[in-house]
């Protein structure tokens, strides 16, 4: 009876957050589910419950709240010292190259996953000026006014989606850790699978939902034509040698020692104060991360994991769902309750999804089944940031555009809806490794980029076989195997 409440109450929390029956500016998210993990407490001591304070943190697994700190720090002072604006100015310089407007627009949408940061939000916000220019630049030449939607929400949801394989304290490494997997493991699946998430949602944008902008409103939000130092470049080179190197050579060093020293250099090199530094640091994910974790105690302490794992066992075994349709339903949860941060649901429900997925392996005999769950869910809680309605990373793409709030909700949800299943695939058939361009990957990865590139070129008005198109999406795979 107690598991049961206190899963009832977690997902009422999330309901009522989500439905905006608790007004976020006066109890956010993460405010009620420190309360909703106090209630279990006095609930766990109403029902005789024995339990000690400590097991509140027994979910909490240090090492991604660490790295995320870590990632955050990093990401301050390369934000502080204009790197990844400047990241902007090399993809504008890049469009009047040998591949072209097409290439690099597959390039700039393709960004955030390849660099990935702990929260996508920071590349969004960096890039957005230079997709709304590409999209008006596009616009002005096809004469099209959904290019500009396109370019903007390819970029929405792959920055959201690219929070999962981050090396800076993603999603991922919560699931790698709790699930005993090696590090990284999971990165190349989400990578390739976000590549493909971020066509279908620029396809959804472009035809079944149609937004349409006026590229003359838009030209003072794209206009980029600010001066940078720089020191400015040289932040976004170390950055990105940076991350190179902990993938390369990967240093017998905790990750959080590799980003510190970084953060060190880039503050040196871009002159950036500690003052700065920490106005830069975006605190949500971290807090979120916290409170879902808190929930995930508390949630161990009321049984509310036994009882979910006895719930979808007997989903399974007296309904038409069976082992797979109640694993799909686990998978898409995030997707149904869309959190302005995944590790909300990933650091409150992972345990319990592990514990499913180990039963779904032992029935069907697929040692894969485990795996292809917890990627398709972590994927799932990353990019489910982007429809969120309570400030998710979507309403960055609505605002600049100028779109009602939620209007790219649906698209965006539809392009999560579709995508999950590649990457569950990918885990199945090619398997986890963190071996350096695996031959069967980097196929695998080159002809999903070419698919996007003919894709791409099509979208944004050109013949299917432009070759600018197609290069940058071959660009785009290699980068993601190196990185």
């Amino acid at each position: 009876m107690l598991g049961t409440v206190s899963l009832v109450l977690f997902f009422l929390i999330l309901l009522a957050s989500i439905r905006k029956w608790l007004p976020q500016d006066v109890l956010p998210l993460q405010s009620v589910l420190v309360l909703g993990s106090l209630l279990l407490l006095v609930l766990a001591l109403v029902f005789g419950q024995p339990f000690r304070p400590a097991q509140l943190f027994a979910a909490t697994t240090l090492h991604p709240i660490t790295a995320t700190i870590a990632g955050f720090l990093l990401a301050g002072a390369v934000e502080t010292a204009g790197g990844f604006a400047a990241a902007g100015r090399i993809l504008s310089r890049l469009g009047k190259g040998f591949i072209g407007l097409s290439g690099t627009v597959l390039l700039l949408v393709n960004i955030p996953t390849i660099f990935a940061m702990p929260c996508g939000r920071i590349w969004a916000a960096a890039l957005i000026p230079t997709a709304v220019m590409f999209g008006t630049e596009l616009a002005e030449q096809k004469d099209g006014r959904r290019l500009t939607p396109i370019i903007v929400f390819g970029l929405i949801i792959n920055a959201a989606a690219s929070c999962g394989p981050s090396p800076l304290g993603g999603i991922g490494m919560m699931g790698e850790g709790t699930a005993g997997f090696q590090l990284h493991a999971f990165s190349n699946p989400q990578q390739m699978a976000t590549m493909i998430i971020t066509l279908l949602a620029m396809i959804w944008v472009g035809t079944l939902y149609k937004f349409e902008v006026n590229p003359k409103s838009l030209l003072n939000r794209g206009d980029a034509a600010q001066k940078l130092p720089e020191t400015a470049y040289f932040a976004f080179l170390l950055y990105v040698l940076g991350l190179a190197g902990v993938f390369i050579f990967r240093p017998p060093i905790p990750i959080q020692a590799v980003v510190l020293a970084m953060t060190i250099l880039v503050m040196i090199a871009g002159n950036v104060g500690l003052r700065s530094l920490m106005a830069g640091i975006i605190l949500h994910p971290v807090t979120a991360m916290v409170a879902g974790f808190m929930m995930a105690g508390a949630l161990v302490i009321t049984g509310g994991f036994e009882t979910l794992a006895h719930i979808l066992s007997w989903l399974a075994t007296h309904t038409p769902l069976g082992y797979i349709g109640v694993s799909v339903l686990l998978i898409y949860l995030p997707v149904i309750f869309p959190m302005p941060c995944g590790r909300v649901i990933a650091a409150a429900l992972l345990p319990g999804v592990i514990m499913f997925g180990q039963q779904v392996a032992r029935v069907t005999g697929h040692p894969s089944s485990l795996p292809a769950l917890l990627v398709g869910f972590i994927l799932c809680c990353a990019a489910s940031c982007a429809p969120s309605p309570l400030g998710g990373i979507g309403s960055i793409g609505e605002g600049n555009l100028g779109l009602r709030g939620g209007a790219s909700t649906k698209p965006l949800q539809l392009s999560i809806l579709m995508d999950v299943p590649v990457a569950a695939l990918i885990v199945t058939y090619v398997g986890l490794s963190t071996d350096l361009l695996r031959i069967d990957e980097l196929c695998l990865a080159l002809g999903l980029a070419i698919l996007c590139g003919v894709c791409t070129n099509v979208l944004l008005g050109y013949k299917f076989y432009k070759p600018g198109g197609i290069l940058g999406g071959l660009i785009v795979a290699g980068l993601i195997m190196v990185l």
